[in-house]
């Protein structure tokens, strides 16, 4: 047995005794010998071996442990082993080693949470214990009634006769073998991304035929970069297949010996370059600016000096251009690449998105902008030095009309060790840089109430002021029932109605209630206590969506919001945050942050894939970030849901109110898509927090009549979700490679 000193490396805190917490979405520990040294190199020489670790969720954490063996070749995505956590709690797994292990790796989760891990052994297993141990765990898969004899060995004699003793030995050991990861990067690379990558003669001939080549003017500050990536970056440039670009560099006067005559010679080679050379450091604010000074291109982009792009990745950009002349900015999806090269995370980003760009900085790289319109917009700002180029984006974007995104990894984002790649906590300034940008933005479009970031380093959360406080109409559809909440029978109307008036801020609300007319007189009571009104719904058939819009029509507020009887307000402001979104010129719907009562996310967004509406990250922690913080920052989905959604009363009724022929299911989507064809968006509200008691157990059944009714509808205006990428696990939405594919 080999006891394991457990080494955080990174997005790891300690919080006492085994006890830890994660603070991003890779976070990291190293197995090593007690005292360190090179691992196990001298007792690990391949083979089987027993792993035992103690690892355990704290609270609504969710743990998805995979194990990276070092065979010389580094810790790689696509050996990735994915571990199984014990219904009793910690892991006993089987593991076979290679025959050389440099390094092992745990990782125990993909997101933010608190977990214990204080122990963690290997016990070298021999052939036949390695033998006898696999043969117990596949003993232990089986009821107690197939382990006896009289079961058992039958079955194992038909299990010999149907297929070779080779194939039987190979599934045997097969069995004990950690699954693989759930969906691998690297996959995808070779999968999808390869086979699509056009051939230089392509390129050349497509470059031919396009009716748009504009230059492009490609802005890089540089400063003290080591110089292999340096290299790297300037390599990648001089690489690209489409020929009309401008590299306007600024070396930030770099005390690096290597910097200055590595710049010049590239200007000696390379006539497309444009050099200039400050005498005193200014930072990068003041670098960015005096290579912007020497761009004389049609279209700006912007490049770090230690990051690469791909050989196609202006050449794809400037096919977006021609298939669309009218667009004003165009961005593409992104990874971040090891110093050793290796690619990782990557974001695969949504269609133009304005409420999540005001969350956080998604654009980023790699994206092209007009130059007339950067003209207007101005140079970068040196009160939002770190940020400068989040404050540029969210500066231009208000002069921009047509935005268009590539959904193509463009750009490679290196994490070098202190770099905001690697962790956005490693550059503190960052963050109030970004507020400061963030500010900035409220008062020109609307004013400011506040900035302030998440949990999350990265996302933030801005808000503007109620200019107008128009009266908030409540529609809860109820059927006066009870439900065991918390372990006690409760009247869930009077529940809502009671949550309602005692922590809404919001003042000008009203609560209409549509009955069946059939409320018992404890429950009126709790209306009449609650100064709501109540409308019954007469017809004898169940029609959720007619009782809405009976519900909307009894309201008189301007803004209406539809809220399920079984939920309990947590965000005393939740009205104020929704509506301060409703506000904004281009939205439509507005919905709620909602949690299962045992604190795991239910609502946080509506996905439409293949015509069929669900829910992303449904039962993840609540404190789940999301992808790329889909779940800690406001952010655009094609729909949210009716248990709690807000609209205008005027675009309501402008679509005619729920479509009455979805009775039970999809009337709350279909509702956001009609706001969507004219040109309204959705937005889920982080900041309005609410519990929802559906059950997290309950099997959701839809008709099918329903379905195909939506998807009649829906199917073909929609072939895809702007809001998911294509490559996504689908069903259910998480956000994360689709395992079936990758």
């Amino acid at each position: 047995m080999i006891a394991c000193h457990i080494e955080p490396k990174g997005q790891l805190e300690p919080e006492g005794e085994g006890l830890w917490r994660s603070t991003g979405a890779d976070p990291q520990f190293r197995l090593t010998r007690p005292g360190g040294g090179r691992l196990f190199r001298f007792r690990l020489r391949g083979g089987w071996v027993r792993l035992r670790l103690d690892l355990a969720p704290l609270g609504t954490t969710k743990l998805v442990p995979l194990l990276y063996v070092d065979d010389g070749s580094g810790f790689r995505e696509d050996g990735a082993l994915r571990l199984e956590l014990r219904e009793a709690g910690g892991i006993d797994d089987l593991v076979r080693l290679p025959r050389r292990v440099r390094g092992l790796r745990l990782d125990p989760l993909a997101a933010s949470g608190r977990f214990h891990l204080a122990r963690a052994s290997l016990e070298p297993l021999s052939g036949p214990r390695a033998a006898l141990a696999v043969a117990r765990r596949l003993l232990a898969r089986l009821e107690p009634d197939e382990r006896r004899p009289a079961a058992l060995l039958p079955r194992l004699a038909r299990l010999a006769l149907s297929r070779p003793p080779g194939a039987l030995w190979k599934k045997f050991w097969d069995s004990a073998r950690p699954r693989p990861a759930a969906a691998s990067y690297a996959a995808w690379i070779e999968r999808i991304e390869r086979p699509a990558l056009p051939s230089p003669e392509a390129m050349r001939a497509a470059i031919e035929g396009f009716a748009l080549r504009p230059r492009i003017s490609i802005v890089m500050p540089v400063y003290n970069t080591p110089e292999p990536y340096l290299a790297a970056a300037l390599a990648s440039i001089r690489a690209q297949a489409y020929p009309n670009w401008e590299l306007c560099l600024c070396d930030d006067a770099s005390s690096a010996p290597h910097i200055a005559p590595m710049l010049a010679r590239l200007a000696a080679q390379e006539p497309r370059v444009r050099l200039h050379s400050r005498k005193k450091n200014g930072g990068i604010v003041a670098a960015s600016n005096d290579a912007l000074a020497l761009a004389s291109g049609d279209w700006l982009t912007l490049i770090d000096h230690d990051d690469t792009i791909p050989p196609h990745a202006l050449f794809a950009l400037v096919a977006a251009l021609n298939d669309a002349p009218e667009t004003d900015f165009v961005y593409s999806d992104e990874d971040k690449i090891t110093v050793d090269g290796e690619r990782y995370e990557p974001f695969f980003k949504p269609d133009w998105s304005p409420e999540t760009l005001e969350a956080c900085m998604y654009t980023a790289h790699l994206a092209l902008y007009r130059m007339d319109i950067v003209g207007r917009v101005g140079r970068f700002r040196a009160e939002c030095e770190g940020a400068q180029d989040y404050d540029f984006v969210l500066r231009y974007t208000e002069h921009a009309r047509h935005v268009r995104h590539v959904p193509q990894v463009l750009y490679h984002w290196r994490a070098i060790p202190g770099s905001t790649a690697q962790a956005m906590d490693n550059k503190g300034y960052v963050v109030a840089a970004a507020i400061r940008a963030l500010e900035d933005r409220a008062r020109r479009t609307g004013g400011l109430d506040r900035v302030r970031p998440t949990a999350f380093a990265g996302s933030f959360s801005l808000r503007r002021p109620l200019k107008e406080r128009p009266r908030v109409s409540i529609v809860i559809p109820t059927a006066g029932r009870d439900s065991v909440v918390r372990g006690e029978n409760v009247d869930l109307l009077a529940a809502c109605l009671a949550s309602l008036r005692a922590t809404s801020t919001y003042e000008k609300i009203e609560i209409v209630a549509v009955d069946n007319g059939d409320l018992r007189p404890a429950t009126k009571a709790a209306l009449a206590q609650h100064g709501a009104r109540a409308v019954t719904w007469e017809r004898p058939e169940f029609n959720v969506a007619a009782k809405m819009n009976l519900g909307a029509r009894a309201a008189t507020g301007d803004v209406l919001v539809f809220l399920n009887d079984d939920v309990e307000i947590i965000s005393p402001d939740w009205i104020e945050a929704m509506l301060a979104l409703l506000l904004i010129p281009g939205v439509g719907a507005v919905g709620a942050k909602l949690l299962f009562e045992t604190g795991e996310l239910q609502h946080v967004g509506v996905s439409v894939i293949d015509a069929t509406p669900d829910h992303p990250r449904r039962t993840y922690p609540r404190e789940d970030p999301g992808h790329f913080f889909s779940t800690a920052g406001n952010r655009n989905y094609l729909a949210v849901t009716g248990a709690c959604v807000m609209v205008r009363r005027a675009e309501f009724e402008a679509i005619q109110g729920f479509d009455e022929g979805f009775a039970i299911n999809y009337n709350d989507v279909d509702l956001c898509l009609r706001l969507y064809e004219r040109g309204l968006r959705s937005v889920y509200c982080a900041e309005a927090e609410l519990y929802h008691y559906e059950s997290r157990n309950r099997a959701r059944t839809v008709d099918p009549a329903e379905h195909a009714r939506f998807r009649a509808r829906w199917a073909e205006k929609l072939p895809r979700d702007p809001y998911y990428g294509e490559w996504f696990e689908a069903l259910p939405p998480t956000f994360e490679l689709d395992p079936a594919r990758f």
